[in-house]
């Protein structure tokens, strides 16, 4: 135990604080299980704790935003580590206090939410992320170049695009409490009547009324799931990681905006090709639309001239040369 408890101090430790579960999402946890890897691979020692309900084999449960638990939480920053914190809710107090107990510290950001702590670092892997940051005198790494997905999406595969809509693949995320996965799935049933369509809902979802031509998928590994996005024609999605995933395997892609926090991301992959819906009712419309093959291929070929995450391996070298100094 001695021993072991040794090589960890020896090493360089890389601690991650995030949000994921109920009334959370899980956009958070899936960008921080992405870094993690990659810091796994620079020879750090990462610890994940998620303070959320949702349950990780890549996270530990530990509600570090809870002031009851502020000593267990200094206990875990002793060593004074890369810290990086991927959270909704963590005030500036916080924050400032976790920078003074780090050796570097990175706040992951999606709509500039404060004015961080200065010798902190802001990552924002959002398409034109950059402009949102112009009098911000932190250092950043901002732009889809730094974003981060996981392994088998940052790997162009190739796609084609079919003449017509044969396959469509519906994934509203996890907390569909609006159960517009069930309002959508009937838009298509109509709108696409020969289609087949795949449908991704968490284990707990709520029974869904549906067509021979549907199949239901839960608990998909990352492999499946990106199966299913090269092999459909058009995809029905919520505005968060996974539509960026969608976007990575070139998907002509609709997007249900249900988190004002979506709002300004959805609006520059738009300009892309994506096209946006304020709630299910619009998803007919922009599906008559997608149904033309030159619409579909358009977006195709302005998808595939963006590059995701192509500067993370630079920003983790980065990271692990200021903590070394």
């Amino acid at each position: 135990m001695g021993d072991c408890g040794d090589k960890i101090q020896n090493t360089m430790q890389a601690v991650i604080l995030t949000e994921a579960g109920n009334h959370f999402g899980l956009g958070h946890l899936s960008r921080c299980v992405a870094l993690k890897k990659h810091l796994l691979k620079a020879n750090f020692y990462v610890e994940l704790y998620n303070r959320g309900d949702f349950e990780s084999s890549e996270a530990s449960h530990f509600d570090w935003l809870d002031e009851i638990n502020r000593t267990i939480l200094d206990k875990k920053l002793e060593s004074k580590p890369l810290l990086i914190i991927d959270s909704y809710y963590a005030n500036f107090e916080f924050c400032k206090a976790m920078v003074e107990k780090s050796k570097v510290c990175v706040f992951f950001d999606d709509f500039s939410r404060m004015i961080y702590p200065q010798d902190s670092i802001i990552l924002n892997g959002a398409l034109n992320a950059n402009k949102y940051y112009i009098d911000i005198k932190n250092e950043k790494f901002v732009g889809i170049e730094y974003g981060l997905l996981r392994d088998e999406f940052l790997e162009r595969s190739e796609k084609k695009i079919n003449k017509d809509i044969v396959r469509v693949l519906i994934t509203l995320g996890g907390n569909d409490y609006a159960n517009n996965t069930q309002k959508v799935l009937e838009i298509i049933e109509k709108e696409c009547v020969y289609a087949m369509i795949d449908v991704i809902i968490a284990h707990n979802h709520k029974p869904l009324q549906y067509g021979f031509n549907t199949t239901i998928h839960t608990d998909l590994d990352t492999k499946a799931l990106k199966k299913l996005m090269l092999e459909c024609d058009l995809a029905i999605s919520g505005g968060g990681v996974t539509m960026v995933e969608l976007q990575s395997t070139l998907t002509p892609t609709i997007a249900l905006n249900l988190a004002p926090n979506q709002s300004y991301q959805l609006y520059e992959w738009q300009k892309i090709g994506l096209r946006v819906a304020k709630d299910s009712a619009q998803v007919k419309g922009l599906i008559k639309g997608l149904k033309k093959f030159k619409d579909r291929n358009k977006v195709y070929n302005n998808l595939s001239k963006i590059e995701i995450g192509s500067k993370i391996p630079q920003f983790v070298e980065f990271l692990k040369e200021k903590y070394q100094s």
